[in-house]
Protein backbone atom coordinates (compact mmCIF):
# COMPACT_ATOMS: atom_id res chain seq x y z
CA UNK A 1 0.00 0.00 0.00
CA UNK A 2 1.19 3.67 -1.11
CA UNK A 3 0.37 6.74 -0.22
CA UNK A 4 2.00 9.18 -2.51
CA UNK A 5 0.47 11.30 -4.83
CA UNK A 6 -1.06 10.02 -7.96
CA UNK A 7 -2.44 11.57 -10.47
CA UNK A 8 -5.09 9.94 -12.56
CA UNK A 9 -4.94 10.14 -16.12
CA UNK A 10 -8.07 10.63 -18.29
CA UNK A 11 -8.13 7.42 -20.26
CA UNK A 12 -8.65 6.07 -16.49
CA UNK A 13 -11.47 7.82 -15.96
CA UNK A 14 -13.19 7.21 -19.69
CA UNK A 15 -12.75 3.34 -19.04
CA UNK A 16 -14.74 3.52 -15.86
CA UNK A 17 -17.74 5.34 -17.29
CA UNK A 18 -17.39 2.79 -20.42
CA UNK A 19 -17.49 -0.26 -17.96
CA UNK A 20 -20.01 1.58 -16.28
CA UNK A 21 -22.30 2.46 -19.05
CA UNK A 22 -22.02 -1.01 -20.44
CA UNK A 23 -22.85 -2.73 -17.31
CA UNK A 24 -25.87 -0.60 -17.05
CA UNK A 25 -26.68 -1.73 -20.86
CA UNK A 26 -26.26 -5.30 -19.96
CA UNK A 27 -28.78 -5.15 -16.88
CA UNK A 28 -31.58 -3.54 -18.36
CA UNK A 29 -30.78 -6.12 -21.13
CA UNK A 30 -31.03 -9.04 -19.21
CA UNK A 31 -34.45 -7.43 -17.57
CA UNK A 32 -35.62 -6.61 -20.91
CA UNK A 33 -35.34 -10.45 -22.73
CA UNK A 34 -35.28 -12.71 -19.39
CA UNK A 35 -37.76 -14.01 -17.80
CA UNK A 36 -35.68 -14.14 -14.54
CA UNK A 37 -34.75 -16.67 -12.29
CA UNK A 38 -37.88 -16.60 -10.04
CA UNK A 39 -39.71 -17.27 -13.10
CA UNK A 40 -37.83 -19.53 -14.18
CA UNK A 41 -37.95 -21.53 -10.93
CA UNK A 42 -41.46 -21.65 -10.30
CA UNK A 43 -42.19 -22.97 -14.11
CA UNK A 44 -39.27 -25.22 -14.24
CA UNK A 45 -41.51 -29.04 -15.28
CA UNK A 46 -38.34 -30.88 -13.13
CA UNK A 47 -35.64 -30.35 -11.36
CA UNK A 48 -33.34 -27.75 -12.48
CA UNK A 49 -29.89 -28.98 -12.79
CA UNK A 50 -26.34 -27.54 -12.00
CA UNK A 51 -25.71 -25.86 -15.25
CA UNK A 52 -29.06 -24.43 -14.04
CA UNK A 53 -28.28 -22.77 -10.83
CA UNK A 54 -24.88 -22.07 -12.02
CA UNK A 55 -26.27 -19.81 -14.68
CA UNK A 56 -28.99 -18.23 -12.43
CA UNK A 57 -25.93 -17.27 -10.06
CA UNK A 58 -24.52 -15.75 -12.75
CA UNK A 59 -26.64 -13.73 -13.89
CA UNK A 60 -26.96 -12.11 -10.70
CA UNK A 61 -23.52 -10.31 -10.95
CA UNK A 62 -25.23 -8.27 -13.52
CA UNK A 63 -28.11 -7.01 -10.88
CA UNK A 64 -26.16 -4.12 -10.05
CA UNK A 65 -27.44 -1.12 -12.65
CA UNK A 66 -28.15 1.48 -9.60
CA UNK A 67 -25.11 1.15 -8.43
CA UNK A 68 -22.88 1.42 -11.53
CA UNK A 69 -25.33 4.74 -11.57
CA UNK A 70 -23.64 5.55 -8.68
CA UNK A 71 -19.85 4.86 -10.10
CA UNK A 72 -21.04 7.80 -12.77
CA UNK A 73 -21.87 10.28 -10.15
CA UNK A 74 -18.66 9.78 -7.92
CA UNK A 75 -16.71 9.86 -11.35
CA UNK A 76 -18.50 13.05 -12.05
CA UNK A 77 -17.59 14.91 -8.98
CA UNK A 78 -14.02 13.92 -9.62
CA UNK A 79 -13.97 15.42 -13.14
CA UNK A 80 -16.29 18.46 -12.06
CA UNK A 81 -13.67 19.41 -9.22
CA UNK A 82 -11.02 19.37 -12.00
CA UNK A 83 -12.96 20.91 -14.82
CA UNK A 84 -13.80 24.08 -12.07
CA UNK A 85 -10.13 24.59 -11.06
CA UNK A 86 -9.76 25.35 -14.70
CA UNK A 87 -12.91 27.47 -15.81
CA UNK A 88 -12.45 31.06 -15.76
CA UNK A 89 -15.91 31.96 -14.44
CA UNK A 90 -19.48 30.20 -13.93
CA UNK A 91 -20.70 30.94 -17.11
CA UNK A 92 -18.11 29.55 -19.24
CA UNK A 93 -18.84 26.49 -16.93
CA UNK A 94 -22.69 26.36 -17.50
CA UNK A 95 -22.27 26.86 -21.36
CA UNK A 96 -19.58 23.70 -21.95
CA UNK A 97 -22.07 21.47 -19.40
CA UNK A 98 -24.76 22.71 -21.98
CA UNK A 99 -22.61 22.21 -24.77
CA UNK A 100 -21.68 18.40 -23.94
CA UNK A 101 -24.84 17.27 -22.42
CA UNK A 102 -27.96 18.93 -23.98
CA UNK A 103 -27.64 18.25 -27.54
CA UNK A 104 -27.50 14.20 -27.39
CA UNK A 105 -29.98 14.25 -24.48
CA UNK A 106 -32.61 16.50 -26.71
CA UNK A 107 -31.78 13.74 -29.64
CA UNK A 108 -32.48 11.01 -26.77
CA UNK A 109 -35.76 12.35 -25.89
CA UNK A 110 -36.69 12.10 -29.81
CA UNK A 111 -35.37 8.90 -30.08
CA UNK A 112 -37.53 7.98 -27.12
CA UNK A 113 -41.14 9.76 -28.77
CA UNK A 114 -40.19 8.26 -31.83
CA UNK A 115 -40.40 4.77 -30.50
CA UNK A 116 -43.26 5.69 -27.87
CA UNK A 117 -45.32 6.73 -31.36
CA UNK A 118 -44.25 3.15 -33.07
CA UNK A 119 -45.22 1.16 -29.79
CA UNK A 120 -48.69 3.11 -29.20
CA UNK A 121 -49.58 2.49 -33.18
CA UNK A 122 -49.52 -1.09 -32.38
CA UNK A 123 -50.48 -1.28 -28.79
CA UNK A 124 -52.21 1.60 -27.92
CA UNK A 125 -53.38 -0.71 -24.05
CA UNK A 126 -50.16 -2.05 -23.38
CA UNK A 127 -47.36 -1.67 -21.19
CA UNK A 128 -46.11 1.77 -22.61
CA UNK A 129 -49.49 3.39 -22.74
CA UNK A 130 -48.09 5.24 -19.76
CA UNK A 131 -45.39 7.17 -21.93
CA UNK A 132 -48.01 9.01 -24.16
CA UNK A 133 -48.04 11.84 -22.25
CA UNK A 134 -44.43 12.39 -21.37
CA UNK A 135 -43.43 11.24 -24.70
CA UNK A 136 -46.18 12.24 -27.64
CA UNK A 137 -47.46 15.31 -26.07
CA UNK A 138 -45.49 18.91 -26.35
CA UNK A 139 -45.84 19.73 -22.69
CA UNK A 140 -44.95 15.90 -22.04
CA UNK A 141 -41.69 16.88 -24.12
CA UNK A 142 -41.19 20.40 -22.58
CA UNK A 143 -41.13 18.98 -19.08
CA UNK A 144 -38.31 16.01 -20.58
CA UNK A 145 -36.39 18.41 -22.65
CA UNK A 146 -35.68 20.75 -19.43
CA UNK A 147 -35.65 17.89 -16.99
CA UNK A 148 -38.34 18.15 -14.65
CA UNK A 149 -40.19 14.95 -15.55
CA UNK A 150 -37.97 12.66 -17.26
CA UNK A 151 -38.62 8.98 -16.28
CA UNK A 152 -41.08 6.60 -18.66
CA UNK A 153 -40.84 3.14 -19.26
CA UNK A 154 -39.10 3.99 -22.26
CA UNK A 155 -36.68 6.25 -20.33
CA UNK A 156 -36.08 4.44 -17.83
CA UNK A 157 -32.20 5.14 -17.02
CA UNK A 158 -33.26 9.06 -17.39
CA UNK A 159 -34.01 9.18 -13.63
CA UNK A 160 -30.46 10.03 -12.96
CA UNK A 161 -29.91 13.11 -14.91
CA UNK A 162 -31.82 15.54 -12.81
CA UNK A 163 -29.13 14.78 -9.87
CA UNK A 164 -26.39 15.04 -12.61
CA UNK A 165 -27.91 18.23 -13.56
CA UNK A 166 -28.91 19.93 -9.94
CA UNK A 167 -25.09 18.74 -9.60
CA UNK A 168 -23.55 20.92 -12.48
CA UNK A 169 -26.11 23.98 -11.28
CA UNK A 170 -24.51 23.80 -7.83
CA UNK A 171 -21.07 23.37 -9.20
CA UNK A 172 -19.69 27.00 -8.42
CA UNK A 173 -21.39 27.14 -5.89
CA UNK A 174 -19.57 24.48 -4.09
CA UNK A 175 -16.23 23.96 -5.60
CA UNK A 176 -14.86 27.30 -6.23
CA UNK A 177 -13.75 27.34 -2.60
CA UNK A 178 -11.45 24.94 -2.22
CA UNK A 179 -11.01 25.11 1.27
CA UNK A 180 -15.14 24.88 2.08
CA UNK A 181 -14.97 22.02 0.83
CA UNK A 182 -14.30 19.68 3.52
CA UNK A 183 -17.35 21.23 5.05
CA UNK A 184 -19.71 20.77 2.06
CA UNK A 185 -18.89 16.94 1.98
CA UNK A 186 -19.17 16.49 5.80
CA UNK A 187 -22.35 18.81 5.29
CA UNK A 188 -23.41 15.95 3.27
CA UNK A 189 -22.45 13.47 5.40
CA UNK A 190 -24.94 14.75 7.56
CA UNK A 191 -27.64 15.17 5.76
CA UNK A 192 -27.23 11.51 4.54
CA UNK A 193 -27.33 10.22 8.01
CA UNK A 194 -30.43 12.22 8.88
CA UNK A 195 -32.41 10.84 5.28
CA UNK A 196 -31.46 7.20 6.94
CA UNK A 197 -32.88 8.39 10.12
CA UNK A 198 -35.73 9.71 8.73
CA UNK A 199 -36.74 7.76 5.49
CA UNK A 200 -34.35 4.66 5.53
CA UNK A 201 -31.67 2.62 4.27
CA UNK A 202 -33.65 2.73 0.47
CA UNK A 203 -32.27 5.02 -2.74
CA UNK A 204 -34.07 8.47 -3.11
CA UNK A 205 -36.94 7.61 -0.94
CA UNK A 206 -38.38 11.29 -0.77
CA UNK A 207 -40.67 12.37 -3.80
CA UNK A 208 -38.82 15.21 -4.25
CA UNK A 209 -35.80 15.28 -6.66
CA UNK A 210 -34.48 17.97 -4.28
CA UNK A 211 -34.73 15.96 -1.00
CA UNK A 212 -33.50 13.22 -2.64
CA UNK A 213 -30.44 15.38 -4.17
CA UNK A 214 -29.65 16.54 -0.74
CA UNK A 215 -29.94 13.46 1.11
CA UNK A 216 -27.99 10.82 -1.20
CA UNK A 217 -26.57 12.19 -4.13
CA UNK A 218 -24.99 15.16 -2.89
CA UNK A 219 -22.72 12.73 -0.68
CA UNK A 220 -22.26 10.37 -3.91
CA UNK A 221 -20.55 13.47 -6.15
CA UNK A 222 -18.77 15.09 -3.32
CA UNK A 223 -16.93 11.89 -2.40
CA UNK A 224 -15.59 11.94 -6.13
CA UNK A 225 -15.00 15.70 -5.63
CA UNK A 226 -12.95 15.01 -2.09
CA UNK A 227 -10.87 12.25 -3.93
CA UNK A 228 -10.15 14.72 -6.40
CA UNK A 229 -8.58 17.36 -3.71
CA UNK A 230 -7.01 14.62 -1.30
CA UNK A 231 -5.89 11.80 -3.98
CA UNK A 232 -2.46 11.69 -2.17
CA UNK A 233 -5.04 10.01 0.93
CA UNK A 234 -6.68 7.23 -0.58
CA UNK A 235 -4.31 4.38 -0.79
CA UNK A 236 -2.63 2.48 -3.88
CA UNK A 237 -2.69 -1.55 -3.96
CA UNK A 238 -0.75 -3.49 -5.98
CA UNK A 239 -2.18 -5.63 -9.09
CA UNK A 240 -3.41 -8.57 -6.85
CA UNK A 241 -4.62 -7.13 -3.64
CA UNK A 242 -6.45 -4.21 -6.14
CA UNK A 243 -8.09 -6.78 -7.75
CA UNK A 244 -8.94 -9.11 -4.75
CA UNK A 245 -10.38 -5.93 -2.74
CA UNK A 246 -12.35 -5.55 -6.14
CA UNK A 247 -14.09 -8.61 -5.93
CA UNK A 248 -14.77 -8.90 -2.36
CA UNK A 249 -16.28 -5.36 -2.62
CA UNK A 250 -18.63 -6.50 -5.70
CA UNK A 251 -19.55 -9.40 -3.87
CA UNK A 252 -20.04 -7.16 -0.77
CA UNK A 253 -22.29 -5.13 -2.52
CA UNK A 254 -24.14 -7.97 -5.00
CA UNK A 255 -25.07 -9.72 -0.93
CA UNK A 256 -26.18 -6.50 1.02
CA UNK A 257 -28.60 -5.76 -2.21
CA UNK A 258 -29.88 -9.05 -2.37
CA UNK A 259 -30.86 -9.10 1.34
CA UNK A 260 -31.84 -5.85 1.40
CA UNK A 261 -33.92 -6.70 -1.75
CA UNK A 262 -32.88 -3.50 -3.95
CA UNK A 263 -30.36 -0.89 -3.48
CA UNK A 264 -29.77 1.26 -0.11
CA UNK A 265 -27.60 3.10 1.53
CA UNK A 266 -24.95 0.47 2.90
CA UNK A 267 -24.41 -0.87 -0.98
CA UNK A 268 -23.95 2.41 -2.15
CA UNK A 269 -21.43 3.67 0.05
CA UNK A 270 -19.37 0.17 -0.71
CA UNK A 271 -19.89 1.27 -4.44
CA UNK A 272 -18.17 4.70 -3.56
CA UNK A 273 -14.99 2.46 -1.76
CA UNK A 274 -14.91 0.49 -4.80
CA UNK A 275 -15.17 3.12 -7.30
CA UNK A 276 -12.61 5.47 -5.39
CA UNK A 277 -10.12 2.22 -5.21
CA UNK A 278 -10.61 2.09 -9.17
CA UNK A 279 -9.43 5.06 -9.65
CA UNK A 280 -6.29 5.18 -7.50
CA UNK A 281 -5.50 1.23 -8.62
CA UNK A 282 -7.41 0.23 -11.55
CA UNK A 283 -4.12 -1.10 -13.74
CA UNK A 284 -2.62 1.50 -16.56
CA UNK A 285 -1.77 -1.20 -19.11
CA UNK A 286 -5.94 -2.13 -19.20
CA UNK A 287 -7.34 1.54 -19.25
CA UNK A 288 -5.05 2.73 -21.29
CA UNK A 289 -5.91 0.17 -24.30
CA UNK A 290 -8.23 2.28 -26.97
CA UNK A 291 -10.09 -1.33 -27.70
CA UNK A 292 -11.08 -1.46 -24.01
CA UNK A 293 -12.07 1.85 -23.24
CA UNK A 294 -15.40 2.84 -24.52
CA UNK A 295 -15.80 5.90 -22.34
CA UNK A 296 -15.75 7.98 -25.47
CA UNK A 297 -19.52 7.17 -25.90
CA UNK A 298 -20.11 6.23 -22.45
CA UNK A 299 -22.87 8.62 -22.06
CA UNK A 300 -24.75 8.11 -25.75
CA UNK A 301 -24.86 4.29 -24.43
CA UNK A 302 -26.14 5.62 -21.62
CA UNK A 303 -28.77 7.95 -22.96
CA UNK A 304 -29.87 6.42 -25.96
CA UNK A 305 -29.92 2.42 -24.97
CA UNK A 306 -33.30 1.48 -23.24
CA UNK A 307 -35.05 3.35 -26.48
CA UNK A 308 -33.06 0.71 -28.48
CA UNK A 309 -33.97 -1.65 -26.32
CA UNK A 310 -37.54 -0.82 -26.32
CA UNK A 311 -37.60 -0.60 -30.67
CA UNK A 312 -35.83 -4.41 -30.72
CA UNK A 313 -38.52 -5.70 -28.33
CA UNK A 314 -41.24 -4.32 -30.43
CA UNK A 315 -39.72 -5.63 -33.62
CA UNK A 316 -39.35 -9.17 -32.20
CA UNK A 317 -42.88 -9.28 -30.71
CA UNK A 318 -44.14 -7.75 -34.40
CA UNK A 319 -42.43 -10.58 -36.50
CA UNK A 320 -41.41 -13.28 -34.86
CA UNK A 321 -44.36 -13.31 -32.33
CA UNK A 322 -41.26 -13.35 -29.09
CA UNK A 323 -42.34 -11.26 -26.25
CA UNK A 324 -38.83 -10.28 -24.36
CA UNK A 325 -39.99 -10.83 -21.14
CA UNK A 326 -41.35 -14.32 -21.78
CA UNK A 327 -37.75 -15.45 -22.81
CA UNK A 328 -36.54 -18.18 -20.74
CA UNK A 329 -33.00 -19.28 -22.59
CA UNK A 330 -30.17 -17.55 -20.08
CA UNK A 331 -28.16 -16.37 -22.78
CA UNK A 332 -30.13 -15.26 -25.75
CA UNK A 333 -30.39 -11.84 -24.36
CA UNK A 334 -26.34 -11.23 -25.28
CA UNK A 335 -27.57 -11.47 -29.02
CA UNK A 336 -29.46 -7.75 -28.46
CA UNK A 337 -26.30 -6.01 -26.92
CA UNK A 338 -24.44 -5.54 -30.81
CA UNK A 339 -27.60 -3.97 -32.00
CA UNK A 340 -27.98 -1.81 -29.10
CA UNK A 341 -24.43 -0.77 -28.92
CA UNK A 342 -23.84 -0.05 -32.30
CA UNK A 343 -27.14 1.86 -32.76
CA UNK A 344 -25.73 4.02 -29.93
CA UNK A 345 -22.21 4.42 -31.41
CA UNK A 346 -24.18 5.39 -34.59
CA UNK A 347 -25.81 8.65 -32.66
CA UNK A 348 -22.86 9.56 -30.47
CA UNK A 349 -21.66 10.13 -34.15
CA UNK A 350 -24.57 11.97 -34.90
CA UNK A 351 -24.87 14.24 -31.71
CA UNK A 352 -22.07 13.60 -29.09
CA UNK A 353 -18.89 13.74 -31.34
CA UNK A 354 -20.03 17.11 -32.49
CA UNK A 355 -19.93 18.73 -29.20
CA UNK A 356 -17.00 17.19 -28.07
CA UNK A 357 -15.37 18.58 -30.94
CA UNK A 358 -16.66 21.93 -30.28
CA UNK A 359 -15.67 22.06 -26.84
CA UNK A 360 -11.95 21.19 -27.95
CA UNK A 361 -12.04 23.99 -29.90
CA UNK A 362 -13.21 26.52 -27.35
CA UNK A 363 -10.59 24.78 -24.64
CA UNK A 364 -7.56 25.66 -27.51
CA UNK A 365 -9.16 29.22 -27.66
CA UNK A 366 -9.25 29.91 -23.99
CA UNK A 367 -6.03 30.84 -22.52
CA UNK A 368 -4.95 28.09 -20.00
CA UNK A 369 -5.85 28.80 -16.78
CA UNK A 370 -2.71 27.09 -15.14
CA UNK A 371 0.09 25.14 -16.33
CA UNK A 372 1.18 22.04 -15.28
CA UNK A 373 -0.83 18.63 -14.36
CA UNK A 374 -3.22 19.36 -11.65
CA UNK A 375 -3.41 17.49 -8.44
CA UNK A 376 -6.00 14.84 -8.75
CA UNK A 377 -6.15 14.34 -12.99
CA UNK A 378 -3.51 14.68 -16.15
CA UNK A 379 -4.45 17.01 -18.43
CA UNK A 380 -7.73 15.83 -20.69
CA UNK A 381 -6.80 14.87 -23.90
CA UNK A 382 -9.69 16.08 -25.45
CA UNK A 383 -12.94 13.76 -24.38
CA UNK A 384 -15.68 15.20 -22.68
CA UNK A 385 -15.51 15.52 -18.93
Amino acid sequence: MNNRTNSVPTHVLDFLRGFAAVYVLINHTRGNFFMGGGRVVAEASGSLGLYDYTSLALLQATALGTEFVIMFFCISGFSMAHSIQGTSSPFVFYLRRAIRLWPPYIMAVALAAFVCWAVLQLSPEGRYASCATALCTLTGLLQMVFYIKVSTPITAQFWSLPYEVIFYVLCPLLLWRIAAIPLIYAATVVLSVIGIAMYGYEINPASSVLVNFAINAAFWFMSGVMAYHFLDRLPKLKPPLFWAATATLFIAVLGIKLAFGGSNAFGNFLMIVLTLLCLTSLPRSITARPLWNWGFFSYSIYIFHVAFLVLISLMLEALFGIRGSDISNYWAWILVLPPVLFGCWALYLISERPTNALLRRMKRKQRPVSSGTSPGMEPSQGRGA
